[in-house]
């Protein structure tokens, strides 16, 4: 098993294998998402006759969808505003700390809509009303906070693979998996020909190889829920535009992913991604970009608890992709790994094997969120963290 290394610590790419834009463009993009094959957003899609029933492709209810199990006893108001002081609140309750290099730290917000019309720019906070995903619609927003400046810019998105792909995963097509919620490495790349775009990077000097990632697929049903697998893996799920606007018959949605994020718009660009490409030309290409990836549920708890990171840490305070730490050394002794004190794709493995043993012992069937919170925290016995709450 790999060694767990902070994006920082990972050594450099061999002298000569780092690629101009130019050349990566000219060779194929290991990505499984598939080229769409229409960018007008989607029209000529909406007159072809799908292939296969998506009818028993569901979101399970809270207390089996992975990012949402763990506080699905938890109450969340339906609105809130996104504010900077939110984005702080969850970096500490999560122990991340994400890269400031660039002039903004990346977004998703899985379950949230935008209140009015399909974005916000350079907001002081941003109106939201919760949502269940889907894997249909766009029920999540995603966005860049400057933290420099205290703003937040926020567009209609998605974060979960399209109705195609869940299928068939399941039916001999294309694997698709699903970014769990955590702090993620991004760089400004490419997808495929578009660029620039956010790319899931193993380093900045090897854009191309792209990060590891332990990521969920689902495995028994047309639904990813807590029973599913948790596969660690280089998905290569980047951002980039949903090249459709209205619901495509062929992917059964209004985006196109195997497992990337995405934000509404064509290729041209257009629309929402034409507005976040310019904000990534801003920030210039090969910069890194952290994204954390949330839940609107979460970010609702925070923002209307006041962003009090010590009032909200008994019930919030977790460990999970991109946390760093004492607290993540622990863990990863009690798994038998090296203890790098940051949580990469082969401690979200191992920690997903554990709980999954540890649930079914404990008369809850085999199941696995990835999120060491505190009730994982009492399934374990570990007492891992310093408060010693459980």
């Amino acid at each position: 098993m790999e060694r767990d290394l902070a994006p920082e610590d990972i050594p450099a790419a061999a002298q000569g294998s780092e690629l101009t834009i130019e050349e990566a463009l000219d060779r194929p993009d290991p990505s499984p998402d598939p080229e769409p094959g229409s960018d007008d957003g989607g029209q000529p899609g909406a007159t072809v006759a799908a292939a296969h029933d998506y009818s028993g492709i569901r979101w399970p209810d809270q207390a089996h969808a992975p990012d949402f199990a763990w506080i699905a006893g938890l109450e969340a108001p339906a609105k809130l505003k996104l504010s900077p002081e939110t984005f702080e609140t969850l970096f500490k309750l999560n122990r991340y700390t994400p890269s400031r290099e660039a002039s903004v730290i990346a977004f998703a917000l899985r379950g949230a809509t935008l209140d009015d019309g399909h974005s916000a720019i350079e907001r002081d906070e941003v109106a939201l009303t919760l949502a269940e995903p889907n894997h249909r619609n766009f029920r999540c927003v995603i966005g860049f906070y400057f933290h420099k400046e205290g703003k937040i810019s926020a567009f209609t998105g998605s974060t979960v693979p399209c109705r195609k792909a869940v299928y068939g995963s399941k039916n001999g097509g294309d694997a698709s998996n699903m970014l769990p919620t955590g702090l993620y490495t991004y760089y400004v790349w490419r997808h495929k020909k578009l660029k620039p775009a956010l790319r899931l990077g193993k380093s900045k000097s090897d854009l191309e190889s792209g990060g590891r990632a332990t990521v969920l697929r689902n495995s028994a049903d047309l639904m990813l829920d807590t029973t599913d697998t948790f596969s660690p893996s280089t998905p290569l799920d980047n951002v980039h535009c949903s090249y459709y606007l209205d619901e495509n018959a062929d992917l059964g949605a209004q985006f196109s992913s195997w497992g990337c994020l995405t934000v509404r718009g064509t290729k041209a660009p257009s629309h929402e991604w034409a507005k976040f490409q310019s904000v990534l030309k801003d920030v210039g290409l090969k910069s890194r970009v952290d994204l954390i990836l949330t839940t609107g549920k979460e970010a609702s708890i925070v923002a209307n608890s006041g962003n009090d990171a010590e009032k909200l840490e008994p019930t919030l305070g977790a460990l999970r992709q991109g946390s760093r730490g004492d607290e993540v050394k622990r863990i990863q002794q009690k798994l038998g790994l090296e203890a790098s004190g940051y949580w990469g794709a082969e401690t979200a493995d191992a920690f997903t094997g554990r709980q999954r043993a540890l649930s079914r012992d404990a008369g809850k069937g085999p199941v696995a969120d990835g999120i060491y919170g505190r009730g994982a925290d009492a399934l374990t016995g570990w007492s891992v963290f310093e408060d010693g709450v459980a």
